[in-house]
């Protein structure tokens, strides 16, 4: 898994993986050393993240993206775009338009999620 059509369809493997809550493919597409900020800036380790995606965590109703551009570089690739969410964690609800940058590596020929930066926009 190599190239452009692989790096979106892991994309969009995770991208259903963070609707449905399904923490075993988010373990699996999620690098060990992977390093995210939320919309509030906050740092986020793998540990972290597969956390927040168990039962009683985040429940994300609506996870869409549009604008998506990739880019490959080597055993890099980028992913930019924008990004609707909106769900609860725990008993809070909330709503975000999001402007992202995720970068995936290639380890053992295959895409990992390894950073992910999220910016909210007005």
């Amino acid at each position: 898994m190599t190239g452009k059509e692989d790096l979106k369809e892991i994309f969009e493997r995770l991208r259903q993986a963070f609707l449905s809550n399904d923490w075993q493919v988010l373990e699996e597409l999620i690098a060990e050393d992977y390093t995210g900020f939320g919309p509030g800036g906050t740092e986020q380790d793998k540990s972290m993240t597969l956390e927040a995606y168990r039962p009683g965590g985040v429940m994300l109703d609506i996870y869409e993206t549009a604008g998506v551009d990739m880019r490959i570089f080597g055993d890099v690739g980028i992913i930019t775009g924008t990004g609707y969410l909106k769900g609860t964690y725990g008993e809070a609800e909330f709503e975000d338009n999001l402007r992202f940058v995720d970068l995936y590596i290639l380890r053992n020929g295959r895409w990992m999620l390894l950073l992910s930066q999220a910016t909210p926009v007005k």
